[in-house]
C-alpha cells in the first residue's frame, strides 16, 4: 500500500506548543485590558474625563452668559443667575459657599465658582464627604487675644474627621498666594496650627478623600494681627536705597485688571496718535491692532525698551500729551542694588529683601520680622485695592483728584515735552526753547489756561508732587524702564533733546511713547509747597485756591505719610545725593518753599 501524507491536521506536540503560546497571548492580552493601566482602565478614564470635561464646559457657557448680561447693565447676582439656570433644569443644585465662591452641581460633578471674576475654581465628582474644619486664633501661648498682640496663633480643626480617618491634607496660603504651611496625612485629632504675625486674608484649604472621590473645602479669614512698629531712626540708613515698583492697574473701583483703562473716553478733546516711523499720524482710538498704546511688560536691561504709552495731541499739533492709566503700587526695597534686579528678572527672587512701603506705611524687615516705622501709614490715599492678592498695594493717590467719586480719575494726561512758547499760549511740542525765568503764581495761572486754549474739556492745571510721582513710578516699574534711569537731556533747554527720534532714551519708555526732558534739560515747578509758606507775595498765592491743585508738606521726616509723590519713599534723606539712581534730593525749606523736580547743569538762577 501507498502511504499518502496528510497536508491536513496537527501533531499533538505542536497541538500544545499552540496552545502554551495561545495561552500566554490571551495572558498579554487579558493584563493589557484589565491591569492599572489597561485599556478597559483607561478607556472609563477617558469617558470620565469627557463627562467631566462636558459638564466644566456646560457651566462655562453659563459664566459666559452672565458675563454678557453683566455688560449690558443687568443687576442681578451670579447667585441668582445661576438659580436661574438650577430652576430651568440645567443645573442640580446651587450653594453658595460665603466665601467668594459658589457651588454648583451638574451631571454628577460639583464645580465651584469664583464670584469675582467668573472663573472655575475646581471640578469634582459628586459623592463622598466634603470635610468639615474650625478655625481658632488665639495668642501663641493658647490664652485669648489682646488688641495689641503682634503674633497669633492659628488652630485648624477638622470637625468630621472620623468620616475620613488620617487621610487629610491642610493648606495655608497668606493674600499673595504663598503657601505658609502644608500638612499632608494630618493625624490625630486632625488639627494643623501656624503662627501669623501679618494682618490680611488667610486661605486655608482642607482636601479630603472617601471611596475615591476627593473633595476640599476652602474659607478665606481675615485676621488682624497689631505690627510691631520701630522708630525712625532706628532704622538703618541704606532701608529705601534700592526699592523696586511694582505695578497694578485698577479700574473705577479699584479692582485689578489685566489691562490698563483705556484713554479712549478721556481725550477731553484731544486727538489720538502713533507713530508711523517718520511721523505722527492719527491712530484708531479702539486700539484694534495695539498701534495706538501697548503698555508691556519688560524683563530686559537695555535702554530701548518696547512699551508704548498712549498718545495724544491737540487740534493745532501745538501740545502734545501722555496718557497715565490708573494704578496701584507697591515698593519692594532690597539691601543690594544685584538683589533688587534679580528680582526684577524673576518675582520669585527675594533675597534681600529688607523692606516695604505699601497701604500700612513704611515697613522694616529685620530677621523675618515686619515691622512698621512710627507714624507712616498713608495720609493721602482713598480706598484700597479690592483684588484680595493685591491688598497691600496702594491706589497711587495722581488718580483721587478732590473729593468723593468724582474725584476718582481714569488716568491723567501729562505734557509730553518740557513746556515751551509762553504764559499766555503754552506750547507742548519738541525741539523749542524751554519756558522759563517766571514765577510759580504765574506757572499755575498759564497751566490752567491751557484748557481754554486749546479747547479742551478736561481740567488742565500744574503738576502736583504727587503726580509727579506717578509718571517716575510708571517710568521706573516693569511698565516703563524697568529700572533703568531716564536718559539725560543735557541741551541748553531744547526740549526733546532737540532730536527726540534720535535720543528716545531721553523718554519714560526708552521710545519715541514716553514722557521726555524728565532728566534735564531745566528745572521743573511743581505744585508741592512748605505748608508754612503757602504764600510768597507775588512769588505765588497757594491759599486762596482749592487744596486738591497742590500738595503741602510740614518736613521731610512727616513727609513719609505722604505717598506716590517720589521724596521720602525713594530717598534716605531730604538733601544730598540721596535718592534713587544717586539722584539729588531736594526737599523745601523757608528759602526754598516750592519744589522743584528733574536735573539742570547750569546755575540755579539759569535753570528756573
Amino acid at each position: 500500500m501507498n502511504k499518502i501524507k496528510s497536508t491536513k491536521g496537527i501533531t499533538l506536540v505542536a497541538l500544545v506548543v499552540t496552545i502554551i503560546i495561545f495561552l500566554i497571548l490571551a495572558g498579554v492580552s487579558i493584563a493589557t485590558l484589565t491591569g492599572d493601566n489597561g485599556l478597559i482602565n483607561r478607556a472609563k478614564d477617558a469617558g470620565e474625563k469627557t463627562k467631566e470635561k462636558s459638564a466644566t464646559e456646560k457651566v462655562q457657557l453659563m459664566l459666559a452668559d452672565y458675563m454678557i448680561e453683566k455688560y449690558t447693565g443687568t443687576t442681578r447676582t451670579l447667585e441668582e443667575y445661576l438659580n436661574e439656570q438650577k430652576d430651568k433644569g440645567e443645573l442640580n443644585e446651587v450653594t453658595n459657599n460665603r466665601n467668594g465662591t459658589i457651588t454648583v452641581e451638574v451631571d454628577g460633578y460639583e464645580i465651584i465658582v469664583k464670584e469675582e471674576d467668573l472663573s472655575i475654581v475646581s471640578t469634582e465628582k459628586t459623592g463622598g464627604i466634603r470635610p468639615i474644619f474650625e478655625i481658632k486664633t488665639t495668642k501663641t501661648d493658647g490664652t485669648v487675644l489682646a488688641g495689641d498682640e503682634t503674633e497669633k496663633l492659628v488652630t485648624i480643626n477638622i470637625t468630621n474627621i472620623a468620616e475620613f480617618g488620617e487621610n487629610y491634607t491642610i493648606e495655608v496660603k497668606d493674600s499673595s498666594e504663598k503657601i505658609l504651611t502644608k500638612e499632608t496625612n494630618v493625624v490625630g485629632e486632625g488639627q494643623a496650627s501656624y503662627i501669623i504675625n501679618k494682618s490680611g486674608n488667610y486661605t486655608i484649604t482642607v482636601t479630603a478623600t472617601k471611596d475615591g472621590i476627593t473633595k476640599t473645602t476652602t474659607k478665606t479669614e481675615n485676621i488682624t494681627v497689631a505690627k510691631a512698629q520701630i522708630a525712625e531712626s532706628e532704622v538703618i540708613s541704606t532701608l529705601k536705597t534700592n526699592g523696586v515698583i511694582d505695578i497694578v492697574w485698577l479700574d473705577m473701583n479699584n479692582n485689578v485688571i489685566s489691562a490698563p483703562i483705556s484713554p479712549a473716553n478721556y481725550l477731553g478733546g484731544l486727538t489720538a496718535i502713533k507713530y508711523d516711523g517718520t511721523n505722527w499720524v492719527e491712530a484708531d482710538k479702539t486700539n484694534a491692532d495695539n498701534s495706538w498704546y501697548h503698555y508691556e511688560a519688560q524683563t530686559g536691561t537695555s535702554d530701548r525698551k518696547t512699551s508704548n504709552w498712549a498718545n495724544a495731541r491737540s487740534t493745532n499739533s501745538n501740545a502734545y500729551f501722555v496718557w497715565i492709566p490708573r494704578y496701584a503700587y507697591k515698593i519692594t526695597y532690597f539691601n543690594t542694588v544685584d538683589n533688587a534686579n534679580a528680582y526684577r528678572t524673576n518675582k520669585n527672587s527675594t533675597k534681600g529683601v529688607i523692606g516695604y512701603s505699601n497701604i500700612e506705611g513704611i515697613i522694616a524687615v529685620e530677621d523675618g520680622t515686619e515691622k512698621l516705622v512710627t507714624g507712616s501709614e498713608p495720609t493721602n490715599v482713598t480706598g484700597r485695592v479690592q483684588t484680595s492678592q493685591y491688598a497691600d498695594y496702594i491706589p497711587h493717590p495722581a488718580f483721587q483728584f478732590g473729593e468723593g467719586e468724582t474725584g476718582v480719575k481714569a488716568g491723567i494726561w501729562v505734557g509730553k515735552f518740557e513746556s515751551s512758547g509762553s504764559t499766555s499760549e503754552v506750547k507742548i511740542t519738541p525741539n523749542t526753547n524751554s519756558l522759563k525765568n517766571i514765577n510759580v503764581g504765574d506757572i499755575f495761572t498759564a497751566c490752567q489756561s491751557v484748557k481754554a486754549t486749546y479747547s479742551l474739556t478736561s481740567d488742565s492745571h500744574m503738576m502736583k508732587n504727587t503726580e509727579w510721582g506717578a509718571v517716575a513710578y510708571l517710568a521706573e516699574s516693569k511698565y516703563g524702564r524697568n529700572g533703568k534711569e531716564i536718559g539725560m537731556n543735557s541741551t541748553n533747554y531744547t526740549t526733546g533733546q532737540g532730536d527726540y527720534v534720535a535720543y528716545a532714551n531721553e523718554s519714560t519708555t526708552g521710545n519715541v511713547y514716553g514722557i521726555y526732558d524728565m532728566n534735564g534739560t531745566s528745572w521743573e515747578y511743581v505744585a508741592g509747597v512748605l505748608d508754612s509758606k503757602l504764600s510768597n507775595g507775588s512769588y505765588y498765592n497757594f491759599t486762596g485756591i482749592n487744596s486738591k491743585y497742590y500738595n503741602a508738606y510740614v518736613s521731610y521726616n512727616e513727609s513719609k505719610k505722604i505717598k506716590g509723590d517720589g521724596i521720602y519713599e525713594t530717598s534716605t534723606t531730604g538733601s544730598g545725593s540721596t535718592s534713587w539712581h544717586q539722584d539729588y534730593s531736594h526737599f523745601v525749606n523757608s528759602s526754598g518753599p516750592v519744589f522743584v523736580r528733574g536735573r539742570c547743569l547750569l546755575p540755579w538762577h539759569e535753570c528756573r
